[in-house]
């Protein structure tokens, strides 16, 4: 379902920690809505609550609609815990809510997410993985200069086994 949102209207803003119930929340419908391509389920999420907050080694951002309304979500993180891994971010948990989609809110996330990695010192490329037949966000990423570095079968289950791909775009 196309969007009635303009592009214009959306306002992108990081996420604090006061923020992280709503993030949960949002993230767990977008869970339910699309079981096929996010391989997070409401039960992981309600297990292990995602923070928003990530001190100087990442952002997760908000596209906000009129009234302040949830658009979407992305989260953008340098990979830790390994030292000669620092070079890499990851883009994590991108959701855009289907009463958005095509109004240009998962672009917006995307390229504030790509911004945000330019800013972490260091950082000379940004990782993503995808459901592999989620043509729609593959072909975002494409589109900006990801380019599919891995696939990997059978990656999540919904419980019809889905394939993953790792994407990946030099900074």
């Amino acid at each position: 379902m196309a969007s009635t949102t303009p592009a214009a209207s959306i306002a992108l803003r990081a996420l604090v920690t006061h923020d992280a119930a709503a993030y949960n929340e949002f993230f767990r419908q977008g869970a339910l809505a699309h079981p096929d391509t996010l391989r997070i389920s409401p039960v992981d999420i309600a297990a292990a609550p995602f923070k928003t907050d990530h001190g100087n080694e990442g952002t997760t951002f908000l596209a906000e609609g009129a009234s302040a309304t949830w658009l979407g979500v992305v989260t953008l993180e340098r990979e830790q815990g390994r030292e000669k891994r620092r070079h890499i971010a990851w883009v994590l948990r991108m959701y855009v809510a289907a009463s958005s989609s095509g109004a240009g809110v998962g672009r917006a996330l995307l390229r504030a997410a790509i911004a945000r990695a330019r800013e972490l010192p260091g950082v000379e490329k940004v990782n993503l993985t995808v459901a592999a037949h989620n043509a729609r966000a593959v072909g975002l990423y494409e589109s900006v200069g990801f380019q599919t570095i891995a696939r990997e079968e059978d990656a999540f289950r919904d419980p019809t086994p889905r394939a993953e791909l790792t994407m990946s775009l030099r900074l």
